[in-house]
């Protein structure tokens, strides 16, 4: 059915057009308005590692000594931030530091970056505060640290046990040093112990995949991202490694082993199409907030986020949009490129309306009637026919106004929901 599959986020195959807006128009409506949502996300961005994975290509660099200048920075943008109306009315209900490798910082960089957060934001006592993390840079000290700190999640870069493909994409630890280090964390951490492990690997077994899923149950994971590799061009691995070794029908063969064998255990559930939960653990708050348009602030360089959702409609999660509705709805999607360059595009009701119908599509079990209320009638018919083909192939069913994927299903996902994507797309221009 699909001749290539989607790895990245789904998305339509055509660009859209941006349209730009100043720094001065966003701290103007930072000013003079206040949020119809309150809640909000604050994504923080440490571009630095002290050991570069071949297979990365995010925004980092190799650490230089820039620790120090860098939290200063950090904690004038909190301050400055902090200060505006808009954002003090907000209800912070996750706190997620990206990177590179947030846990680079010292603890005399993390604590008062942290407390600064506490002092400037309304941090709502339920708040997701995570971490994404190597095990190298995550010693007990910090961990304590952290815990007092009101850190209650790690995402730890683990990428699989296998010692042979732990040297391959260039990880600190053997097998047996990153299952202690695992347990350490474990037995010290009282929040979430998430991980990520990718697979497809260049001659990854079945056995080895399996080995993944068994050690993620065995150390109540509490949830772990789960990728295809993808050679990315910028990346030391995409220099030695050639694209050929690839079969899409292997890697098929390799998700499925481990999805099957996480599910087997009857601890884990499909959270998302690369994330899988141990039941009643993970929230995932940070990306389910966005899904639902919750505003991110972005702070630090390489940082994304979006600021300034609004609408008269009392933040109903599905909007009837682009059918004669009315309202004045969306945000300002902006990304710090340097600290002092930043690129800001505005997002207008029909852009959220789009992006709010492919976060739908990121979920195993899909309600046709918010998918019926994004998009016209016309569509909503093709969409079904297309709907009914994936049925027919064995990648969902289609029970009770919900799609219900099957683990083929979630294997396709990101590729269902790009053609999604592209049937909808000329309700959204």
């Amino acid at each position: 059915m699909f001749e290539t599959r989607q790895k990245g986020h789904a998305g339509p195959t055509r660009p859209k057009k941006i349209k730009m807006a100043t720094n001065a128009e966003v701290e103007k409506f930072l000013t003079e308005e206040l949020p119809t949502q309150k809640d909000g996300v604050i994504y923080i961005h440490v571009p630095f590692c002290d050991n570069i994975c071949s297979f990365c290509s995010m925004n980092r660099t190799k650490l230089e000594d820039e620790l120090d200048s860098y939290t200063q920075y950090l904690l004038g943008e909190i301050e400055k931030y902090g200060k505006f109306p808009y954002l003090q009315a907000k209800n912070i209900r996750s706190v997620y530091f990206g990177g590179g490798t947030p846990t680079i910082l010292k603890e005399k960089h993390l604590e008062p970056v942290i407390t600064a957060l506490r002092s400037n934001f309304n941090i709502s006592d339920d708040c997701e505060f995570s971490l994404e993390t190597t095990l190298h840079n995550l010693n007990l000290s910090k961990v304590r640290l952290l815990e007092s700190l009101g850190v209650n999640r790690f995402s730890i870069g683990v990428q699989t046990f296998s010692d042979k493909g732990r040297k391959l994409l260039n990880r600190v630890h053997d097998k047996k040093s990153a299952i202690e280090h695992l347990k350490m964390i474990r037995q010290n951490f009282s929040g979430m112990v998430c991980t990520d492990i990718i697979f497809n690997y260049p001659e990854q077994t079945i056995d080895e995949v399996l080995e993944d899923a068994r050690l993620v149950d065995e150390l109540k994971i509490d949830s772990t991202s789960f990728y295809s590799l993808q050679l990315f061009e910028k990346s030391e691995l995409a220099k030695t490694v050639s694209q050929d070794y690839y079969d899409v029908n292997y890697e098929r063969e390799l998700h499925n082993a481990f999805v099957e064998k996480l599910l087997g255990t009857g601890n884990y559930e499909v959270l998302e199409h690369t994330k899988f939960n141990r039941i009643g653990r993970d929230r995932y708050q940070y990306i389910r907030l966005s899904h639902e348009g919750a505003d991110i602030l972005p702070l630090g360089r390489g940082s994304g986020g979006k600021l300034g959702y609004y609408d008269i409609y009392n933040g109903a999660d599905i909007l009837p949009l682009g059918r004669g509705s009315g309202g004045r709805l969306g945000y300002y999607d902006i990304y710090n490129a340097k600290e002092k360059m930043r690129m800001i595009n505005k997002v207008d009701d029909k852009q959220r309306a789009e992006a709010r119908l492919k976060s739908l599509f990121m979920y195993p079990k899909i309600d046709l009637a918010q998918v019926k209320s994004l998009v016209s009638v016309e569509t909503f018919s093709t969409l079904m026919k297309f709907f009914k083909k994936c049925e027919s192939k064995g990648y969902m069913h289609i029970e009770n106004g919900f799609l219900n994927y099957t683990t083929d299903g979630v294997f396709w996902g990101m590729s269902i929901g790009t053609e999604v994507a592209n049937i909808s797309q000329k309700d959204f221009e």
